[in-house]
């Protein structure tokens, strides 16, 4: 996993290799710019998936393939605890979820999923995709919680407008600007251990619409993009005159 800029969205990291990740994830990329996009596309990036409702949709501005896959099928919640709403999608959304894991399997290049702050719907259709292909849950754990560094001072603000209007009680409002703003590492390990209740991601997946080829894709390009990082870089390899001036003696 590997965080880097993206003009115009911000909370972006790619999962794999730097050059060629197998799966990238940020936040809402409607204002992405066209340096942000060639970002995006000089990564393999070329298929958007996009996780939010119709309603929190705005123009875009880039030019990249987009599936709308839609989690919850209303307006987000607003307030409310993470837990509460993460065991909710997973018990109530799974085909949702599920479609979502899909779409990453059977498109052939590299796509981004993304939802408003790349946080809470990406956080668990990435993890339960990571899962699925065999990625250590640690390591998935460690990607979700990275999200808050980024979205916390990208929202702050305008989460507070947003709460201000609700006129919640002191510990409501604590509850909702978790909700909004951080990704504490305790609120996906809660909800991976319902997934792993039902036996696992992949047994999650299978269920709720996945069939073995997909499971098989997940799997195949998380290997592939592990064994791309194990690779020596070109300017890493010793070079033939390099080699001969460390032994200068041909064998006899």
């Amino acid at each position: 996993m590997f965080e880097f800029p993206l003009d115009g969205s911000y909370n972006a990291r790619g999962i794999g290799d730097e050059t060629a990740p197998w799966l990238v994830r940020s936040a809402t990329l409607d204002d992405l710019s066209t340096e942000g996009e060639r970002a995006l596309r000089e990564r393999g990036v070329d298929l958007v998936i996009d996780l939010r409702e119709a309603s929190e949709h705005r123009a875009r501005r880039h030019s990249l393939a987009v599936r709308s896959l839609p989690l919850y099928g209303e307006r987000p919640p607003a307030s409310g605890t993470l837990e509460t709403i993460y065991r909710g999608l997973i018990r109530d959304r799974a085909p949702q979820l599920t479609a979502a894991v899909i779409a990453i399997a059977e498109h052939p290049g590299t796509a981004i999923v993304h939802c408003t702050a790349g946080k809470d719907r990406t956080g668990l259709v990435v993890a339960l995709a990571r899962l699925a292909a065999g990625e250590p849950r640690d390591d998935v754990i460690d990607d979700y919680s990275r999200s808050g560094i980024s979205v916390r001072p990208a929202r702050r603000a305008l989460v507070a407008e947003q709460l201000d209007a609700l006129g919640l009680t002191a510990g409501s409002r604590a509850d909702a600007e978790r909700l909004h703003l951080d990704s504490p590492a305790e609120a996906l390990a809660a909800a991976l251990d319902l997934v792993e209740r039902q036996g696992g991601a992949s047994a999650y997946l299978v269920r709720h619409g996945a069939r073995f080829e997909h499971l098989t894709a997940l799997g195949r390009r998380a290997s592939e993009a592990a064994a791309a990082r194990a690779l020596p870089t070109a300017s890493a390899l010793p070079t033939a005159s390099a080699r001969f001036a460390a032994d200068p003696e041909p064998a006899r």
